[in-house]
């Protein structure tokens, strides 16, 4: 395990994939305590989500945000850049390092995409699970590229560029189109029908990108899921960055859901 500015650096085997992930820890906690929040990044991009990290260990919990694709370091890739590849691959993380822990799968924009596949994996092996999706992409009117445009500089008016690592955006490369692309042919509104876990949707309220009416459609089509909330928070498309105190507060109730699920 290695220190890092974001967090306990560690590397997990995950079949044949060594998995990169960052930990923030309780204060006086050697990450053992009950419950695990798992972030999945939106493309990959690991910087941005490490505020709501630490605001989530500041409230007691451990909280794991995973490098998956791998954009963010030079290590071999643990997935393809796509949402399903990526998604299980961070089931199986889970499974391997948190078995009898209450999670929340945290995934934002594609991520959110990713986590409700992960999701739906978990839940065929345990319970004690919840989901919360931040942000999610793509609405049906955004899965032709004029109408994503058009809504792109409202998704991130809030939010400033120094938001992303460009490291990791070199890194990642032509790889964030196979990502988008992979994105826009998914169609969380059918995925979600699916899901037993308890239901989190939640996007800041100046995200174009998830505007109130998809918030609502993903959380009525839920209608397998133990318990669904919604919620409106501040900020934009990257509120993980700009507002992680009200996401990170907004997540600690979806922990509450899994623990009563189990």
């Amino acid at each position: 395990m290695t220190r890092t500015a974001g967090g306990d650096e560690r590397r997990t085997r995950v079949g044949s994939v060594v998995v990169r992930s960052l930990h923030h820890l309780p204060r006086g906690s050697r990450g053992v305590a009950d419950g695990l929040v798992v972030v999945l990044p939106g493309l990959g991009l690991v910087g941005y989500t490490l505020p709501t990290a630490a605001d989530v260990a500041a409230e007691g919990v451990e909280c794991a945000v995973l490098d998956v694709p791998g954009f963010g370091s030079a290590q071999p890739r643990t997935a393809e850049p796509e949402l399903f590849s990526i998604a299980s691959v961070a089931a199986e993380w889970v499974l391997r390092t948190a078995p009898d822990r209450p999670v929340v799968v945290l995934g934002h924009s594609t991520g959110a995409q990713a986590a409700l596949w992960t999701a739906l994996t978990l839940q065929s092996h345990r319970r004690a699970l919840a989901l919360v999706m931040a942000g999610p992409t793509f609405c049906p009117e955004h899965r032709r590229l004029p109408r994503l445009l058009a809504a792109t500089p409202f998704a991130y008016r809030s939010d400033s560029p120094a938001e992303i690592d460009l490291r990791e955006v070199a890194r990642a490369r032509l790889d964030l189109v196979r990502l988008i692309r992979s994105g826009l042919r998914d169609t969380p509104e059918r995925n979600v029908r699916e899901l037993a876990a308890p239901l989190t949707v939640v996007a800041g309220v100046h995200d174009a990108y998830a505007p109130r009416a998809w918030l609502a459609q993903l959380a009525k089509a839920a209608g397998r899921s133990a318990r669904v909330r919604t919620a409106v928070l501040g900020g934009s498309h990257n509120n993980l960055y700009t507002h992680p105190a009200e996401v990170a507060g907004t997540t600690l109730l979806a922990l509450d859901d899994a623990r009563d699920w189990a």
